[in-house]
């Protein structure tokens, strides 16, 4: 009996030997087996949904642009939408779309997923080890996104205030074309500054939590709190992307001919946005890697 449990525990050492030398990349994820495959074949999928449903939101974007500023309406080429707002809403839909691919797809290629059987009631459910983009590419985004801004928001109330727009007051054309300044003004807005306030949170991030993790007290009242606020829900993003939406349309002023509108917004989102970057400076309150990403879904 004894050495038949002798030979069994050297069976399972064994197994367990030969588990551990399978190959594993940088997160220390197998790179062989059928859940390596899946994870290509997801990561190819998501990141082309995404790639593809985000270049036919900003030709959408553009198209309508281009159609409602020379004076047609979206009926005039949609009969079924004379008003538009489902034409005008497709990008939105698109824009979703591509996120949702995105997050499978960088997720796949970056991040290792893991779950919580048992937890206490600050920790999140779901836990991911992701490796971040780098800041070069991380300013790129930024940029990418400070365009997009710009080419609906700027350059029609730059064109509408020197009379190059040919859009009747009043018609249909007119307010479709405003419609979609006005949304994707502030969908732009909001992406640009929330990648803005992530990129100052990743330059700063792992510095502070380096000089200051003695003070972090792991389990008090603060350091839960910045954990919920920050580390799981990254609050700091949603309050930049409050900020963002402001700015965003704050250059509307100008065609509405109401300064209160243009300095009210800028005024709101210049305080959101300092809000968004004070939290994000003390985001190391949490005491965790910025790495790790922690949900309660």
């Amino acid at each position: 009996m004894a050495q038949r449990t002798k030979r069994r525990q050297a069976g399972t050492s064994w197994y367990r030997g030969s588990d551990a030398a399978q190959p594993t990349d940088k997160l220390g994820r197998r790179t062989t087996g059928s859940g390596a495959l899946t994870r290509r074949i997801t990561a190819i999928v998501g990141n082309l949904v995404g790639a593809v449903a985000l270049s036919i939101a900003v030709g959408a974007v553009l198209w309508l642009l281009a159609l409602t500023a020379s004076g047609d309406s979206i009926g005039s080429v949609f009969p079924d939408d004379r008003a538009g707002t489902g034409t005008i809403a497709f990008p939105t839909l698109m824009t979703f779309l591509s996120m949702i691919g995105f997050f499978f797809g960088q997720f796949s290629v970056r991040g290792r997923w893991s779950m919580a059987a048992r937890k206490p009631a600050a920790d999140g459910s779901y836990k991911v080890e992701l490796r971040p983009i780098g800041v070069g590419l991380h300013s790129v985004f930024l940029l990418l996104a400070v365009l997009a801004w710009a080419l609906v928001m700027v350059v029609p109330v730059v064109a509408d205030a020197r009379g190059a727009l040919n859009t009747g007051d009043g018609s249909s054309a007119t307010e479709q074309f405003w419609f979609t300044v006005t949304v994707y003004g502030a969908i732009t807005g909001v992406i640009g500054a929330m990648v803005a306030v992530s990129l100052v949170k990743k330059l700063t991030y792992n510095r502070a939590l380096l000089r200051h993790r003695s003070s972090i007290d792991a389990g008090s009242a603060s350091q839960t709190w910045w954990r919920t606020f920050s580390h799981i829900w990254r609050a700091e993003l949603g309050i930049a992307g409050c900020a963002g939406a402001a700015l965003g349309l704050s250059p509307l002023g100008l065609h509405l001919h109401s300064a209160v509108y243009g300095f009210g917004a800028l005024a709101i989102g210049l305080a959101l946005g300092a809000v968004a970057v004070l939290a994000a400076l003390n985001s190391w309150r949490s005491g965790l890697p910025v790495e790790r990403v922690e949900s309660y879904t």
